[in-house]
């Protein structure tokens, strides 16, 4: 049975609507649990399936001390191994991705297929006194894995449920907008200086809008509310009214005259700051939306002939539309989803913004920090894409101007939580509540709840 966690600071306090007390946070033995209780039980992220497109490629997934081998073994098939040989338990493959016909230990020969099958020990006749040494039990130890929304995932507790029903909600939101058929526009890896959790937190919620992301365009107009969902976690996005931009981000402060005009120059800023959420499609129908239909006046019909455009956009560059990714699905899916415990998901009409978050080994004021944009493209026309792996968050400077912003508030959370002054957060229980869900989750994990 596992120990109860007690952490060191205030070992009864409960979570509340409005309070998630510091010992969540800052608890001694917090990575010890984790690594024991969280990780090796909950279903990750490992890779794209389109990273490993062909029969025999692999991507080496790692989080704390376990490496997995997630290998596509079928057009249509991929498996999950511990990447040791079942021998002496050296690692199978030591490089971040590749491409094999099977596994070969270089210590002492032992092969395996695909299928982790063992089909050649050297020196069998050397065992032939050992009853209990069968070639039938030597395949290599798999995990489960299983594949969603053009990802491919893997979970260690072999009593896991199955993924589709672990994400419950978030795949009936997200699914009508195919992001199986997405491809990525770009992948960076930033090496971050602070807990994992402090980075899922920063984009688990909308409140932080309005006094962080200040620079082109002004937030104050929208509310986020957020809610649970099961384990995971989502908010949207409800407009009071137009907030001011500024044209580049500089300069004076305009109002919008019209919602076509708000809109464009949202979709603007996001594609020249952020590189995501709003691509080509978004942006050229935001253009044509002005100049073709700058004198309606009807909010509904603006926004109806905005989505035709933008469909219209994507097509022209032959790329598919969902037909599921109707309006009303839209509206549904809301503004963002966490998939507990490190995953989260912006989803638009051009694609998506993906994070991932692990801990960086046993660090735990370090973390790897996955940020992937997703796009809509014709077929044969997808980018090239590299991972591009930043040492720090000053690295990053000049790659990603709106996510910048964010940056400066992990690193000042991250050292301010460890202050006796801080009691804990005072989460606001309308717009922060899946942050809270959040926390519940993980004490339900590591055995505290």
């Amino acid at each position: 049975m596992n120990k109860p966690y007690q952490p060191v600071d205030a070992p009864d306090e409960p979570l509340r609507p409005d309070y998630i007390p510091a010992a969540d946070y800052r608890a001694e033995d917090l990575t010890a649990l984790e690594k024991q209780r969280l990780w090796p039980r909950v279903w990750q992220i490992a890779c794209r399936a389109e990273e490993i497109p062909n029969v025999g490629d692999f991507v080496n997934y790692e989080i704390f001390d376990e490496s997995i081998l997630v290998v596509r073994t079928a057009p249509d098939a991929f498996k999950a191994f511990y990447n040791v040989c079942m021998h002496r338990g050296r690692r199978l493959r030591d490089e971040p991705n590749g491409r094999l016909s099977g596994f070969y230990c270089r210590f002492h020969g032992w092969k395996y297929d695909l299928e982790g099958r063992v089909t050649y020990i050297h020196n069998p006749e050397d065992w032939a006194d050992c009853p209990t040494f069968k070639k039938e039990e030597l395949s290599l130890a798999q995990v489960k894995v299983e594949t969603w929304g053009g990802w491919v995932w893997i979970n260690q507790d072999p009593d896991a449920e199955p993924l589709r029903a672990w994400l419950g909600e978030v795949a009936d939101a997200l699914d009508p907008f195919g992001l199986e058929d997405c491809r990525r526009l770009w992948w960076k890896t930033i090496i971050a200086p602070v807990n994992w959790k402090v980075v899922v937190e920063a984009f688990n919620e909308g409140y932080h809008s309005f006094a962080t992301h200040n620079s082109g365009v002004n937030y104050r107009m929208i509310k986020s509310p957020g809610r649970g969902s099961g384990p995971h976690g989502m908010f949207w996005s409800e407009a009071s009214g137009m907030g001011e931009y500024r044209p580049g981000g500089v300069g004076e402060w305009k109002e919008p005259k019209s919602l076509q005009e708000n809109l464009l120059v949202n979709m603007v800023w996001q594609h020249e700051t952020l590189f995501a959420l709003t691509l080509d499609p978004s942006r050229a129908a935001a253009e044509r939306l002005v100049a073709e239909y700058g004198d309606e006046t009807d909010p509904a019909k603006i926004m109806v002939k905005f989505n035709d455009l933008v469909r219209e956009e994507t097509e022209k560059r032959g790329a598919k539309w969902p037909e599921a990714m109707t309006m009303e699905a839209q509206a549904r899916a809301g503004t963002d989803w966490h998939m507990f415990p490190n995953t989260i998901c912006l989803p638009s009409a051009d694609g998506a913004l993906w994070y991932r978050l692990r801990p960086n080994g046993d660090d735990p004021d370090s973390c790897v920090f996955d940020i992937w944009s997703l796009g809509r493209f014709a077929p044969g026309a997808e980018p090239k894409v590299e991972q591009e792996i930043f040492q720090g968050f000053e690295t990053f400077k000049g790659n990603c101007f709106f996510l910048e912003e964010d940056f400066g508030n992990m690193l000042a959370v991250h050292k301010g939580m460890k202050s006796a002054g801080w009691k804990g957060a005072r989460t606001n229980p309308v717009q922060e509540g899946q942050v809270v869900n959040f926390h519940k989750t993980l004490r339900e994990y590591l055995g505290r709840a």
